[in-house]
């Protein structure tokens, strides 16, 4: 009653002032901004007053501007406080309203605000008392919990005035409170709403680091740090931890007017890259996107929960799920006439009724326009349906606003008989460096103790060593150990009994564990480390025979069993090079310029209209996920590091890891039978002629193609055993040169071995994350430099050019003065010397037995894998012998490798459809979404205008990128050609492309098949012809890595060839997939 007495003497004081002339307004009580005059908010006739009551710059925008010029003129009074009156004026002498706007930002006296609504009452818009909520994420998130609004796992660490932060934990990768634990990544807030510095942290496997997100300055709204890998500290700062969602790079903002409106858009995430988009006119790039009813749900919980009519809030959506991650208060559209619209008359209606007496406004409240409600985002919960109603009708009248625009849609047909809905890809990763693995037995008491402190005494169990803090105490060990060893050395200097030497081997050893924990950064993600227990000993005097003399001062003997020995495994290499990282993101761009319609620029339109529905997956392995990140970076322009990328578009999980890693595959066992046979047929001495006339399957023609180079595999082998030892033997000499050098103290300074320091690697010290140089930690580092151009010069034999530097008569500097800026001649990257020598001696060692005159040819493909990679990244070396080795493995390879997994038909097919199932089975599920229509997560066809410059706005491309290993591509390759019904004119890949990729002799790094799918509407939607499927493959980067490959212009990848059949449709190929599977699942057994 008080409420409705007060408005009543307002209006009697407004009233007289209309009477007497308006002269209050002449006194600044009626304040207009410019583009809304007097004219149009003249009081005459007016039934209520609206104030407006925040800072200038909020009250003057422009949608502020539009949306009060269109309430009815003949029910409102506009009158605008401004800064001067709301600052420096009393409540008392505020303007009297019937409704108040007010709202919080930078500058307002919230408080002051308050007390004016005591003393006059007004209706209020949005309640001031709760907007003190919005400025403390602590409570916004409590009372979206009190609500049941889903909001991102949390914790809260609370530091205020000098709180203490309570049982907090920071670990390497997760932050712990009372015993809730929140993994890397996550995000971290300051509680302060008004503070927009937040900070999302890596974990160490995707490369660790930090990504600062902050309010937009320029074009960019983030910066990644890699080196920031501990939270924030301050005191009295309190924060906010969660878990971080990722969202495949996009944001959603939802703006409300009432409880039953809600408007939503989409805009590339700053957690990508950083780098904002912005129009021709310098504004963000926004899209209207369609809610979900749940999330219609939650908008109307929203606005009840904070009392806020109009306000903003963000949701996160991950799958069907969506969550709340903040709540903005009073916030409006840009650039959207159309919800202008809307958001006066829901408005007018709020106001209308509030004034009224309405116990309830928001009840029934509905624009007088139906198709504002019904038809777009902006929706009545009192309509169940998903938002699509009439989504078509309204597309009719924006694809004619744009008919005349001359604007070229990536979707819009233009006459054309069909257009693209889908693309699969399924890619093998880049060019990497060799895998390796040391074993070792230790005895020593510091590797024990080291061990029994993280498994506990008496315990006997295997250690994974992962921590970077435990690394880095393991590195400690192993230098501890090199003293002792060397110490050791130096003082049975030229006793050579075999216990002499058995410590020279575990000093080479140890010195390789040590090598590779401090030249490889310590992320976790390329490297293994593992301790496995051997022998155990009950007896209390127990001791190492290692340990020295000063051990024994602080040993205690322990009546519990104690480990005495350990077989220590280090796993590293196999990392993505730099020329890997280019060969992904090169293919990234070619593929946005090739698979998608309208050119360059077509897929990034329609990625950043919300048209792009990507999924990215990929295995566990660290090489793979970096070429699915950096294929990411090129597909969809992004700039700087791979971290964020990997971590906010890469989808990994233990399901992908299933469906893309080999290992575990039901299809081992028959891989390791076919194995054996192989072995058997090619240890026979003869030509392979059994292989050649196997009376189940005809030699496909890149594996006779190698065999006539093979010729007779004993003496190949043999030959190859051989150029294995060559390799050994001159790195051992330049070892030995080195050691000389070194016991000299005299490296000569010449011009050559300078232009070799482009290749030199310095140990760094000990880095935690990776930087901007390594792009993720861990990855291999390319030289540059002159060095490169020697390459020319090398002879197809690998032999070094008599003259490296015939300049050398201009040196104007001596050696010895050049002496300190020399550097020693190593291996590309991380590698050392000795590493790359022990690298070929353990092949030299493993592929052939002496004992049984057996080779071994499971070490072929790694025999062809390091003398490429060596060929192109340590030609800088000039080892001899590198062609030969280099054709006569390849050769080998070509004939083993595609027999491995099938020598015959049956075999090939019950391998692949094994091993590919589960692949198989997602496949088919996508190409099921493709000929849907998924309406979730889409563009508002309602709400694109003319400046968005969309003409199919209902239409959308569905992505998927498998990111996998060889085995995966020559299985799928074998089930796609090979028709399992066997008939081969059902099989999907046409009789002509099954010859071409008979001649494909590898299927090398960045090989890749896709497939699209096009709607044809020239067809029926029940006709399976209105869905055509067109396959293609490309068998990456087959390049010779001697003639064409350089450090800064990598192998190139093969261009993509057809190999579907003519008019395959999608249904088919669905069929065909499905008669793949149940193969796959059946019994039957090769014969």
């Amino acid at each position: 009653m008080g409420a409705q007495i007060a408005r009543e003497d307002r209006r009697e004081s407004i009233d007289g002032s209309q009477a007497s002339g308006g002269e209050q307004r002449g006194s600044g009580m009626f304040n207009f901004p410019g583009n809304i005059g007097p004219e149009a908010m003249s009081t005459q006739g007016s039934r209520f007053v609206i104030g407006v009551c925040a800072m200038d710059k909020k009250a003057n925008s422009k949608p502020m501007s539009e949306i009060l010029s269109r309430l009815p003129k003949h029910t409102f009074t506009i009158v605008l406080f401004g800064d001067d009156l709301i600052l420096n004026h009393p409540v008392e002498d505020w303007p009297l309203c019937d409704a108040l706007i007010a709202f919080f930002s930078t500058g307002f006296p919230l408080e002051k605000a308050m007390e004016y609504v005591e003393l006059r009452q007004p209706i209020v818009v949005n309640d001031l008392s709760k907007q003190y909520l919005l400025m403390d994420r602590r409570d916004v998130y409590r009372v979206l919990e009190d609500h049941d609004i889903p909001t991102p796992r949390h914790i809260f660490v609370d530091r205020d005035n000098g709180r203490e932060e309570g049982n907090f934990i920071e670990s390497e990768d997760y932050v712990e409170l009372d015993g809730v634990r929140i993994h890397k990544p996550f995000v971290e807030k300051p509680v302060n709403g008004e503070n927009h510095n937040i900070y999302i942290y890596y974990p160490t496997n995707a490369g660790g680091g930090c990504k600062h997100l902050f309010r937009k300055i320029g074009n960019r709204s983030s910066e990644f740090h890699p080196n920031v890998i501990n939270v924030r500290r301050e005191p009295g700062q309190s924060y906010i931890y969660e878990e971080f969602i990722s969202t495949q790079g996009t944001d959603v903002k939802v703006y409300t007017v009432g409880p039953n409106y809600a408007h939503a858009e989409a805009r590339k995430s700053p957690v990508l890259d950083g780098k904002v988009m912005r129009d021709a006119v310098g504004k963000e790039i926004r899209y209207p996107v369609i809610l979900s009813t749940h999330e219609k749900e939650i908008a109307y919980k929203v606005v009840r929960a904070f009392g806020q009519t109009v306000c903003g809030f963000d949701i996160l959506r991950v799958g069907n799920e969506s969550y709340v991650c903040d709540v903005n208060g009073w916030s409006f559209v840009k650039n959207s006439p159309k919800y202008y619209d809307d958001c006066s008359v829901l408005l007018r209606q709020f106001l209308e009724r509030a004034l009224a007496g309405f116990a309830d406004p928001y009840e029934s409240m509905h624009s007088p326009q139906d198709r504002i409600l019904v038809n777009s985002s902006s929706m009545s919960l009192l309509d169940v349906g998903d938002g699509s109603n009439g989504a078509e009708n309204d597309e009719t009248d924006v694809h004619s606003e744009r008919k005349s625009s001359g604007y070229h849609d990536p979707l819009e047909n233009d006459g054309q008989e069909e257009e693209l809905r889908c693309v699969l890809a399924v890619i093998r990763h880049g060019d990497r460096t060799p895998k390796q693995k040391m074993k070792m037995l230790v005895t020593h008491r510091k590797f024990l103790t080291f061990y029994e402190d993280r498994v506990g005494q008496g315990k006997k169990k295997d250690l994974k060593i992962k921590a970077i803090k435990d690394l880095e105490e393991l590195l400690a060990v192993s230098k501890q150990m090199i003293d002792i060893y060397e110490d050791r050395q130096r003082k049975l200097n030229g006793d050579d009994d075999d216990s002499n030497e058995l410590e020279k081997d575990q000093l080479k050893g140890i010195c390789t564990l040590r090598d590779v924990l401090e030249r490889w950064q310590l992320c976790g993600i390329n490297r293994k480390v593992q301790m496995k227990p051997r022998a155990w000993s009950n007896d209390d005097n127990v001791k190492s025979i290692d340990d020295d003399a000063k051990d024994l001062d602080d040993y205690s003997p322990r009546k519990e069993s104690r480990v005495t020995q350990l077989l220590v495994i280090v796993k590293w290499g196999g990392d993505l090079t730099h020329s890997g990282i280019q060969q992904a993101e090169t293919l990234g761009q070619h593929f946005r310029q090739i698979m998608y319609p309208g050119g360059d620029g077509g897929l990034l339109r329609l990625h950043s209209t919300y048209r792009h529905d990507l999924k990215i997956y990929t295995s566990d392995e660290g090489r793979v996920q970096k070429t699915a990140a950096s294929f990411a970076k090129g597909l969809l322009e992004l700039e700087g590091d791979i971290v964020p990328i990997l971590v906010s578009l890469v989808l990994k999980s233990k399901d992908a890891d299933s469906m893309l890693d080999q290992s575990g595959s039901s299809a081992q066992e028959m891989i390791l039978a076919v194995k054996e046979r192989l072995h058997n047929i090619l240890h026979r001495g003869d030509d392979c002629g059994h292989l050649r006339t196997n009376s189940s399957s005809r030699l496909v023609r890149s594996v006779a193609a190698a065999l006539d180079v093979v010729e007779q595999p004993m003496k190949k082998m043999e030959r190859m055993h051989k150029l294995l030892n060559s390799l050994k033997e001159q790195l051992t000499k330049l070892l030995d040169n080195e050691a000389t050098e070194k016991a000299e103290n005299v490296i000569t300074a010449t011009e050559f071995e300078r232009e070799q320091s482009a290749w030199a690697y310095k140990p760094p010290q000990l880095e935690r994350q990776g930087s901007e140089t390594s792009v993720v930690s861990c990855l291999e580092l390319e030289p540059v430099g002159a060095a490169i151009e020697n390459r020319a010069t090398v002879s197809s034999a690998g032999a070094r050019p008599k003259k490296p530097a015939e300049h050398m008569a201009n040196k104007t500097h001596s050696p010895k003065q050049n002496h300190s800026h020399s550097k020693k001649r190593e291996p590309c990257g991380r590698e050392t010397l000795e590493m790359m020598r022990e690298r070929w001696a353990k092949l030299y060692r493993d592929f052939y037995s002496k004992k049984q005159n057996t080779y071994d040819l499971s070490k072929i493909p790694d025999i062809h894998d390091c003398i490429r990679y060596d060929a192109m990244h340590n030609a800088h070396l000039y080892l001899s012998g590198i062609r030969e080795l280099l054709n006569i493995s390849a050769s080998l390879a070509h004939a083993l490798v595609p027999q491995e997994y099938g020598i015959d038909v049956h075999e090939k097919l019950h391998i692949g459809t094994n091993m590919c199932r589960s692949l198989l089975k997602k496949v088919r599920d996508d190409l099921d979404l493709a000929r849907g229509f998924n309406i979730t997560h889409r563009l508002n066809p309602t709400f694109a205008t003319t400046d968005h410059r969309i003409k199919s706005a209902h239409r959308s491309v569905r992505t998927r990128l498998y990111f996998t290993s060889e085995s995966h591509l020559h299985t799928l390759l074998n089930v796609l050609r090979h028709s399992v019904t066997g008939h081969e004119e059902e099989a999907p890949v046409s009789r002509e492309a099954v010859k071409m990729i008979e001649e494909i002799p590898e299927l090398c790094y960045m090989t890749h098949i896709v497939v699209r799918v096009f709607e044809r509407g020239g067809y029926h939607n029940m006709d399976p012809k209105r869905f055509r499927v067109e396959l293609s493959l490309s068998p990456g980067a087959t390049g010779d890595p001697l003639t064409e490959f350089s450090p800064k212009v990598p192998l190139s990848v093969a261009p993509l060839k057809i190999i579907s059949r003519e008019g395959l449709t999608c249904q088919e190929f669905q069929d065909y997939i499905c008669n793949v599977i149940s193969f796959g699942s059946s019994k039957q057994q090769p014969e």
